[in-house]
This record gives structure tokens, C-alpha cells and sequence, in this order.
């Protein structure tokens, strides 16, 4: 009887051990919904009208050039540099804001003492932890 009780201790003891490194590895892995962050940003709004007043006015000045020739290779030139152009403008207003939340990510993710950070909807298999409203809290 004696016996019976040691073991279904260490039974016990050892389930509980592994149920909490369970625990523990599926508080490994964060996500971020990260086109939800960019538009929680405060600068946002900001960024957003510039990109839409530099969007019009690349179209208007691709259409007055486009206007001034027939030939197809110079026009392909024309959108590969106009959308060159705007790619770069692009870049220089959002990516000030995609490295201020991947920042107040990391925050959340020392205070969370997560191991990984993914995109929202990249975990197959497993559990994660949405730390999206999190790092929002840290954008304001």
C-alpha cells in the first residue's frame, strides 16, 4: 500500500512538472497583428495623408509624361521609375513607424519574457500569445 502511495506521488509530481513546461513553452512564442499596430501608431494618420497626396501627385505628373510619348519601351521606363519614386517615398514614411512598433515590441517581449515574436497567423501548430494590444498600450 505503501508503494502504491510513493508511486502515484511520483506519477502525480511528474505530470505536474509536465503540464508546467508546457506552459512555459507555449508562453515561448508571441504574435502581433503588425498592419493593426501601424494603424494604432499616432503618426499614422500623418504618414497616411502624405502617402495619399504623394500617390496623386506621381499619377498626375506619370500621366503628363506618359502624354508626351508613344514609344512602349519609354513609357515601361516611365512606371518603373515612377514607381521606384513612390516606392521610395514609401519607405521613408512608414518605416519610421514599423521601427517604433517592432521597438515597443521588444519592450513587450523582455516584460513577457517571450522567446520568439511572429506575425499574427504564422503559428500552424501551437499555441502563442497575442501581445498585439500590448504594444499598442506602448504606442500612445
Amino acid at each position: 500500500m505503501k508503494w502504491n502511495k510513493k508511486v502515484m506521488t511520483a506519477v502525480l509530481a511528474a505530470m505536474m512538472t509536465l503540464g508546467t513546461l508546457g506552459t512555459s513553452f507555449a508562453a515561448g512564442l508571441g504574435t502581433i497583428d503588425m498592419s493593426a499596430l501601424l494603424q494604432k501608431h499616432p503618426q499614422f494618420p500623418k504618414a497616411m495623408t502624405e502617402w495619399q497626396t504623394d500617390v496623386t501627385n506621381t499619377q498626375k505628373d506619370f500621366q503628363a509624361e506618359l502624354k508626351k510619348t508613344s514609344d512602349k519601351k519609354a513609357q515601361e521606363e516611365l512606371v518603373k521609375k515612377y514607381n521606384a519614386d513612390l516606392n521610395k517615398k514609401r519607405i521613408a514614411l512608414f518605416n519610421p513607424l514599423e521601427k517604433d512598433v517592432l521597438e515597443k515590441t521588444k519592450q513587450v517581449q523582455k516584460e513577457k519574457s517571450l522567446d520568439y515574436i511572429v506575425l499574427k497567423g504564422a503559428v500552424v501548430i501551437g499555441e502563442s500569445q497575442d501581445i498585439t494590444n500590448d504594444v499598442a498600450a506602448k504606442l500612445k
